[in-house]
């Protein structure tokens, strides 16, 4: 189609962020124009597109709940029986490979995506709510306005070799890795975090309780559901690697590791990579030998940074576009809900003459000072612990604590946008940090000293009361300030867990960890079990 030559938001970028703010942004303000612009065509293939398959509470509650997708996801997507890993000796028997996981699918959701079936779907989705969707536009500048002018927007389409300008009111970045606004302003920053990532996608199933069975026949699973609908994690020092089933049938695979472990050139390419499955998870190696790959890609530098994401010039970076930290907790559709959510807040404001500076600084704070700097020390360091079971499964209930207990109560509530809500849960994520920082030094403590496991463990991490808790207190309804009160009350538990810990790792062992150095790398980025 012909784009118009104005229109009140134009979105760079029609991939998982784009569509789904363009989603949002049409639902609250259907009065609105809205533009996407899309580099690739609309053939787009099952199961082999792109990566970012499996959703944990609060990207699934975004898609479902926010966006009003839940009758797609029940149709077309799979449940997911939530996060499952194997630690332990991983060239040994897999049957002895410790264990952590769900028996039965939780209550609150979340959900494997064949991102092709679902992007298709959210351009389908798109054009019925009004959107202009414009496939094959390849976006080569923007010029942002300082005023109140709109934003010009430089563009091609395919095979027509022609420039193109659009204008806009307010301009979403959407562009992924391209990152186009940050390029141009200077604003993107290296991560302390050094991941690199290379995946397949095989055509059909591959079960991990088939493979398991191929090497330990005698292997009693301990679930009610099939582990399959997990996203199945085999962990090991300085790596874990992903085992995602597809509604299409077919299966995604991956590996993912720190750069100071496992280099990326020991992996970059799908011969390499062949052979370092076989030597570090022989038993996947061999379960996929002969599986027919629909496609490989790899992914150097995943994580990545941002001193801004948000300007009351009108703009915003939204998914990729703003920051990206891991793939480990599945957790990129939750930032793709947080930015996009913030985003469509911000035009609200706008059409209401209140987005003033202040009200961006406070987004970009909550983003960048807030949560950016409470995720980051669950991921960065820890990939040499990945193996050692008995860190790992306090460190998973731990995250997980965190994660329901904090930034998936922001989004739940309906706080997320909210100004004054988001000056209050500063001091709270401010006081957490210290906790968290603390505790994840800690656990890598406990694993140097400790020996891990050798025999097969299960922990259904769903039972710890603590998780059961939080994850049940999800589905409850509550005020804005009977939640901040629990969100108080949550970081004095995990404080007191966090110092317990402490205390035994000292009394146990003799360790006293140093963690000034590691807090202060947090801050430069810019950003036992309890009863």
């Amino acid at each position: 189609m012909k784009p118009d030559e104005r229109y009140d938001v134009v979105v760079c970028g029609g991939g998982l962020a784009g569509l789904t703010a363009s989603r949002q942004i049409k639902r609250a303000m259907p009065d609105l124009t809205v533009l996407v612009l899309e580099r690739t065509s609309g053939d787009i293939p099952d199961a082999a597109y792109k990566v970012g398959e499996s959703t944990v509470e609060v990207g699934a509650h975004y898609y479902t709940e926010q966006l009003g997708l839940t009758g797609h996801f029940n149709r077309q997507q799979l449940p997911k029986l939530g996060l499952r890993f194997f630690f332990g000796d991983t060239r040994g028997p897999f049957d002895a490979r410790p264990e952590l996981g769900s028996r039965r699918f939780p209550r609150v959701p979340s959900y494997q995506i064949d991102r092709g079936i679902f992007e298709r779907e959210l351009r389908r989705y798109a054009r019925e709510l009004g959107v202009d969707l414009v496939e094959q536009a390849k976006v080569d500048d923007v010029d942002l306005a300082m005023g109140d002018e709109d934003h010009l927007i430089h563009f091609e389409l395919a095979g027509e070799g022609t420039p193109r300008t659009v204008r806009a009111r307010f301009l979403v970045d959407a562009s992924g890795r391209h990152r186009l606004i940050q390029r141009k302003l200077g604003l993107g920053t290296p991560s302390p975090h050094k991941i690199n990532a290379a995946w397949w996608r095989f055509r059909g199933e591959y079960d991990i309780e088939t493979m398991a069975a191929s090497t330990s026949p005698t292997w009693k699973p301990k679930t009610q559901e099939r582990r399959w609908f997990s996203t199945n994690h085999l962990m090991g020092a300085g790596y874990w690697v992903w085992m995602i089933p597809l509604s299409s049938g077919n299966t995604s695979v991956g590996i993912v590791t720190d750069e100071n472990v496992h280099p990326f050139s020991t992996y970059s390419t799908e011969t390499k990579a062949r052979r370092w499955l076989d030597e570090y998870e022989p038993t996947l190696a061999k379960f996929v030998e002969n599986a027919e790959i629909i496609d490989f890609l790899r992914l150097r530098n995943a994580s990545h940074f941002s001193k801004q994401a948000f300007s009351h010039h009108r703009w915003s970076c939204v998914g990729e576009a703003a920051v990206f930290l891991d793939a480990f907790y599945s957790p990129g559709s939750d930032w793709i809900g947080y930015t996009n959510t913030i985003t469509t807040r911000m035009i609200e404001l706008d059409r209401k003459g209140r987005l003033t500076e202040e009200v961006a600084d406070t987004y970009n704070r909550l983003l960048l000072e807030d949560l950016w700097p409470n995720y980051l020390p669950v991921y960065l360091n820890n990939y040499p612990i990945f193996g050692h079971a008995p860190a790992m499964f306090t460190k998973v209930i731990w995250d997980t604590s965190f994660y329901w207990a904090l930034p998936s109560q922001l989004l739940f509530r309906g706080l997320l946008a909210d100004e004054d809500a988001a000056a209050e849960f500063h001091p709270i994520a401010q006081r957490f940090r210290e906790i968290q920082t603390r505790m994840q030094a800690n656990l890598r403590a406990f694993a140097t000293h400790t020996q891990p496991t050798d025999k097969y463990l299960f922990l259904e991490y769903s039972k710890e009361p603590i998780c059961t808790q939080l994850h049940l207190d999800l589905l409850t309804d509550k005020t804005a300030d009977q939640c901040f009160r629990d969100m108080r009350r949550n970081v004095d538990r995990l404080a007191a867990w966090a110092g317990s810990f402490e205390q035994e790792l000292t009394k146990t062992h003799g360790i006293t960890v140093e963690f000034d150095t590691m807090l202060e790398s947090v801050s430069d980025s810019g950003a036992a079990l309890p009863r």
